[in-house]
């Protein structure tokens, strides 16, 4: 039991899993029962622990973020994703030794791990807040470029790095006498333009000063460092960013990673250090001790503890829609039960979410436009044709959840097209896009066997429901056929059915092309909930279906069968990953690609794919992924989303809840579908 001086720490999210504790507000607690009473960095809450410690004689550990932390800002209530815990000291007090310190003079590594993390911070541009845009600066030719890292007034790491107030003056002063004909930008903070915090520098001064460029508005720190020459800090982490880019690093305080022969340490106070750091570490000895060994991580989907890399990937994901989801979001038309779950998927802190339930007449340009699925075509149309204006289109995904959409059950993956939609052979679709361009990397196309292993050993479909049913007796000289029915009134049937439009129309499609096979007809289970048309009735249905199966769950059906003939359906891509034989009637977004037979081409399929290419393409690169957990900020990744389906599968909470929505379904079914 670790006894915390902070109500603020103790509303960490999964504080116990990077503590390995359990965790208690220290007033409410029996001393003899703790571990090790802990604080925050060198506020007021670690002196708290501080004297504790000393009064109970108890071990005192300091907790700060990680040099990685989350997708947003703390004050924006973004939870970290790393923590560092220290039993010593803390890695920004350079007056005493700490446990990164510790970890540096040892000198232990992995290179090649090192290597490969920091190159994809480099390249996908991680550092500690990853909300912040690009910034292109107009550089003038023939010139150095030179950045001085203002911190704001009062940071704890410039004290305790032996530094004060006028060591950015003397940094600047010097930047400028060791070169004098280069530009020297000035990175201040955003909140000191805005007069909410201080800095270091009178900025209006400075402006009057030819050499020198304020950079005043928020940017990413690693995509600014790649166009400087020379970095100038006090204590500020970019400095180890820059050190990671190859730039040569001034430091004017003694920050952790200074002192190692690493950067120039001239003008820095080695004196505090008293003969500590006197051996040199290379940048990956000092990056395998603060990235792996020293800083913490917990998977927010998850609970648990993870690496480095695994956070890596999460971030690499969200800022990806972050960039893409950036500015005003307009989502339209939503039903108010759809809302709070897209709220979740959609927000990010380079945006606003705005619901309206009208459809403007002209987009605004800049803006983004979210409409779900086929609706409001004409609308939709209108909005198009600013150029300027992105209009996505949303549907569900295909790892869906557990129980109907029908159902009011909240999806676990969302799709988001910026070109089409999936179920829209009629033109071109980001998933489309994605297919024709993919070429997978090794650990690529291991993942996507490992999730079809997953997704098939895990017996998962879309929404996962289905119950135990008799299985016809079948002459053993006979192909068994499955026919999934589908919604007729669906847009993928009405877009993407080739000609053939109704269950019956396919049945008999099929019967006339496999006279001799045993067909089994599964209606789909909102038709059969009498939500949705596409019912056939007995009497025509078994004359050209040998077998009806109702309830069986469709990953079972499969199993059983030899080939799956199909308008559209899912089912025919969920068969692929079970390898076994689709016929399209229709033209599906897994039809086209060499890997079904097809009674309808699309030219613009070129590809031939794989069937590690079309699942990491389907899967992996085009849904989102979200667990219904809306204080948590982060998109999940479809292994999450099955391991979650399984863990409630295996807490039958899914049929619970399918139970208890029953009626709502009906009441839905009744305003929506029947109007």
């Amino acid at each position: 039991m670790i006894g915390l001086t902070s109500l603020g720490i103790n509303y960490i999210s999964h504080l116990e899993s990077f503590l390995g504790n359990e965790t208690v507000f220290f007033r409410y607690i029996n001393n003899e029962k703790l571990k090790a009473i802990a604080g925050w960095g060198r506020k007021t809450s670690f002196y708290r622990a501080q004297n504790y410690s000393k009064k109970h004689n108890i071990p005192l550990i300091t907790l700060e973020d990680g040099f990685i932390r989350s997708i947003g800002l703390g004050v924006q209530g973004y939870q970290p994703l790393s923590l560092v815990i220290d039993d010593q000291g803390i890695y920004f007090d350079a007056y005493q030794i700490s446990t990164l310190e510790n970890l540096i003079h040892i000198g232990q590594e992995d290179q090649g791990r090192a290597l490969l993390a920091i190159e994809k911070i480099r390249h996908y541009q991680i550092s500690k807040y990853n909300h912040a845009p690009e910034l292109a600066l107009n550089i003038p030719l023939g010139k150095k470029q030179i950045l001085i890292a203002d911190q704001t007034f009062g940071d704890q790491s410039i004290k305790f790095s032996g530094a004060s107030e006028q060591s950015f003056v003397q940094m600047l002063q010097q930047a400028k006498s060791d070169y004098p004909e280069a530009v020297i930008w000035l990175k201040v903070h955003p909140d000191v333009i805005s007069g909410k915090k201080q800095g270091h520098f009178n900025i209006n001064q400075l402006r009057d000063d030819p050499q020198i460029q304020i950079i005043a508005q928020n940017c990413n720190p690693i995509a600014l460092l790649k166009q400087m020459d020379e970095v100038y800090v006090v204590s500020s982490q970019m400095g180890f960013e820059a050190l990671m880019l190859g730039k040569t690093v001034h430091c004017f305080g003694l920050p952790w990673y200074a002192g190692w022969g690493l950067t120039n340490d001239d003008f820095a106070p080695t004196g505090i250090l008293q003969g500590r750091r006197q051996v040199k570490r290379s940048l990956t000895q000092l990056f395998s001790a603060a990235y792996f060994q020293y800083a913490r991580y917990v998977n927010p989907n998850t609970g648990k503890r993870c690496e480095l890399e695994e956070i890596l990937e999460l971030l690499i994901l969200q800022k990806s829609w972050a960039n893409q989801l950036s500015g005003n979001v307009n989502a339209l038309g939503f039903s108010r039960w759809k809302r709070n779950f897209i709220q979740s998927y959609l927000s990010q802190p380079t945006n606003r979410i705005f619901f309206k339930w009208w459809y403007p007449k002209q987009a605004l340009s800049d803006q983004h436009y979210i409409i779900w699925g086929n609706k409001k075509p004409q609308q939709r149309q209108q909005l198009e044709q600013n150029r300027h204006a992105k209009v996505w289109r949303m549907e569900d995904g295909f790892i869906r959840s557990i129980g109907l959409g029908a159902n009011l059950i909240r999806p676990l993956s969302l799709v988001l097209d910026d070109q089409g939609i999936y179920y829209d052979p009629n033109q071109p679709s980001r998933l489309e896009t994605i297919l024709n361009n993919i070429q997978l990397l090794p650990e690529q196309q291991q993942r996507a066997q490992q999730l079809r292993f997953k997704i098939v050993s895990q017996h998962l479909s879309k929404y996962n429901i289905g119950e135990k049913e008799s299985w016809p007796d079948i002459p053993n000289d006979k192909t068994v056929i499955l026919v999934p029915g589908q919604v007729e009134d669906d847009a993928s049937v009405q877009l993407g059915g080739c000609g053939i439009f109704t269950n019956l129309e396919l049945l008999k499609v099929v019967r006339t092309n496999k006279p001799n096979a045993w067909i089994i007809y599964k209606p789909h289970p909102d038709v059969e909930a009498g939500l949705r048309p596409g019912k056939i009735v007995n009497e025509t249905l078994y004359k050209y279906a040998n077998s009806v199966i109702y309830k069986m769950d469709m990953p079972s059906c499969l199993n059983k069968v030899d080939e799956i003939h199909t308008i559209s359906s899912l089912t025919g891509f969920e068969a692929l990953l079970r390898q076994k034989k689709v016929y399209c009637y229709g033209l599906p977004f897994y039809a086209g690609w060499g890997l079904t037979e097809d009674r309808t081409r699309c030219e613009r399929r070129k590809k031939r794919l794989t069937l590690d290419e079309l699942i990491y393409g389907t899967l992996v690169s085009y849904p989102l992924y979200k667990l219904p957990d809306d204080d948590n900020a982060y998109l999940a990744t479809p292994e999450h989303v099955i391991d979650y389906i399984v863990k409630q599968r295996q807490m039958n909470a899914g049929l619970s809840l399918m139970q208890k929505k029953s009626w709502l379904a009906r009441l839905r079914a009744l305003l929506i579908y029947k109007r």
